[in-house]
């Protein structure tokens, strides 16, 4: 009997336009005329100004309408690292930084600078908030080391008032002086929320943009934005709802010593050094309020003709490598199992003790050490869903061996041996669900077996015996295994019942990391003649060449997605405890039917 959808069909939604991506974004603006970084601003988008800075001369003083920059009067007295605030026609700067500490404040009234009442304590690298010129407050900033004073400008007078929790200087402000967030003040990198008498601990970034970062100045305690900062410069950026960072678009440029203004959806990044000092200028924006907005897993009918979706695998190919937690202890020849937010590291090899039994767990943003495999060895095999449930089996003691290893989250447990006893193999699946195949024992092998949660199976065998390839899949009947040694370069993909050899990856090594499926897969790092930092897509069909690693390396391990990938331990010439991760954004993209 045919099914209501057979009869009824699937609706799919027709759409005139396509709808857009809810992520804001940085697009280039007018450069400053004079390149500067650690300036003093004001403003918004369309009306921002930028005066003081590192500079020579450093008092000089430049108005953006929102295309362009234009010269105005300059400072009184010329500096860097100051506390400001304020619109573009009603600025002030306090503090900083000449040839020493000075305490001078200036205001602005759109046409020239007045000197008025002194800040209490002469420092630079202060934080500050204010969107009016009459109510700034100045937290922090460095005399001879950092300081957590606190000081409250009415007008006409400074005074002191609540200290910040935690010492620091140079970070970025949003809100006012009664209600606002002070965001990575340098070294303690907290983020603190002020209600107008007290100072709260708030949330970290997901990433250190201390010292020097730009902020959203005429943003608000629930709405901010974060930018570039640090030391070598970033171009990250982060938002924040209120309760938690979320990270969007990179600025064009990664800089440090950056000057922030506008609001949380329309903010600017001026100046800034990268280095050398710089004078370009971005603006960032969202779509429109009233955008229809795409949601991952988003199918639809662009123009009522071409089918289109949504999704993080249409966007792999643009993907890219970025550092993760190191390990705690460096080492090859391990096996991986999990995902790029709960993985395991199991075993491996050092210079010294040789084999291992050190198993680390990852939670997305450091290692952790946890209990050891009950056998030392390198060149084992693993599968597993995440960081609490994972099996290990076969490598080296020396010698060869077949045993495999249960783990519970707590403790490993041996279990049924593999038939065939053997080293650097590959394993796909999860704890109930595994697949054994390659691997040396030690000439090379084709065999392959399958795990059912109790003993192992001997199933087809691979068409090309090898060992030292690249093998990974989320059952014992979706897997794929690419390379071996002497850089071998076939690809061969398992239904459940018998290999099939595809398309040769671009690059024929051994040792690589693998992440994904036979429709979706990453081949990464490995040796081909020396050690690599290519990687390469699988898309079900062929192999293309995409965002090398950070660090070339052999011997490397990765986990079971390659939308999220995972890269860790390995040989870069000495054993390696880097860590890298992999990511890839939603993309809107065309669906190909046959």
């Amino acid at each position: 009997m045919a099914t209501y959808k057979e009869i009824k069909g699937v609706t799919v939604q027709t759409l005139d336009s396509d709808p857009v991506v809810n992520v804001g974004s940085w697009s280039s603006g007018g450069d400053l005329n004079t390149a500067r970084y650690q300036g003093g601003g004001a403003g918004t988008q369309t009306a921002a100004s930028l005066f003081g800075g590192y500079a020579s001369p450093n008092a000089l003083h430049e108005y953006y309408n929102g295309s362009s920059w234009s010269e105005q009067t300059d400072l009184n007295t010329g500096r860097s690292s100051a506390a400001s605030g304020g619109t573009q026609t009603a600025s002030l700067l306090a503090g900083g930084y000449t040839t020493t500490n000075v305490t001078n404040t200036e205001t602005w009234n759109g046409s020239s600078w007045s000197e008025t009442t002194e800040i209490n304590t002469s420092r630079r690298g202060l934080t500050s908030l204010g969107h009016v010129n009459t109510a700034i407050l100045a937290a922090g900033g460095y005399t001879t080391t950092a300081v957590n004073n606190v000081e409250n400008w009415n007008g006409s007078s400074w005074t002191e008032v609540a200290e910040i929790t935690t010492t620091g200087y140079t970070g970025s402000g949003s809100g006012t002086s009664t209600e606002g967030l002070i965001m990575n003040v340098t070294p303690s990198v907290t983020n603190q929320y002020w209600n107008g008498s007290s100072w709260t601990e708030l949330a970290d970034t997901n990433t250190n943009h201390s010292p020097g970062s730009g902020g959203s100045q005429q943003g608000s305690y629930t709405a901010a934005l974060i930018f570039g900062g640090a030391d070598p410069s970033l171009s990250k950026t982060e938002v924040w709802d209120g309760s938690s960072w979320t990270e969007t678009s990179d600025l064009g440029t990664a800089r440090r010593g950056i000057r922030g203004a506008g609001a949380s959806s329309t903010a600017l990044a001026m100046a800034g050094e990268a280095p050398p000092s710089l004078t370009a200028t971005e603006e960032f924006s969202f779509p429109p309020p009233t955008a229809a907005v795409l949601t991952e897993g988003d199918i639809f009918l662009s123009g009522g003709t071409t089918l289109k979706g949504f999704g993080k695998a249409a966007g792999i190919s643009a993907g890219s490598w970025a550092s993760g937690g190191s390990m705690n202890t460096a080492r090859r020849l391990t096996s991986g199992s999990g995902t790029q937010t709960s993985s395991n590291c199991i075993s491996g090899y050092s210079p010294s003790p040789n084999t291992m039994p050190q198993v680390e767990n990852y939670n997305g943003t450091s290692w952790t050490e946890v209990a050891e495999v009950n056998t030392a060895r390198y060149g084992t095999s693993a599968a597993g869903a995440d960081n609490t449930s994972s099996l290990v089996f076969g490598g080296s003691s020396p010698p060869t061996v077949a045993l495999t290893e249960s783990w519970n989250g707590s403790a490993w447990t041996e279990v049924a041996d593999l038939n065939t006893a053997r080293f650097y193999g590959d394993g796909a699946g999860v704890q109930s669900d595994a697949l054994m195949f390659g691997g040396g024992t030690p000439s090379n092998s084709a065999a392959t077996e399958k795990w059912d949660g109790t003993s192992w199976t001997e199933v087809s065998d691979l068409n090309t015996a090898r060992k030292g390839g690249g093998g990974t899949g989320p059952s014992g009947s979706n897997a794929i295994f690419f390379g071996g040694e002497n850089s071998e370069d076939k690809t061969e993909t398992w239904n459940g019942s018998s290999w099939t050899e595809v398309n040769d990856l671009n690059e024929g090594r051994e040792f690589p990391g693998a992440s994904g499926n036979t429709s979706l897969a990453l081949c990464f790092g490995g040796n081909d003649g020396s050690n690599t930092a290519n990687t390469e897509f699988w898309n079900g069909s062929s192999w293309t060449e995409i965002n090398n690693l950070g660090t070339s390396r052999t011997n490397l391990q990765g986990s079971s997605q390659a939308v999220s990938a995972l890269a860790f331990s390995g040989n870069t010439g000495s054993v390696s405890a880097l860590t890298e991760e992999f990511t890839t954004d939603a993309t809107l993209s065309t669906v190909t039917v046959s």
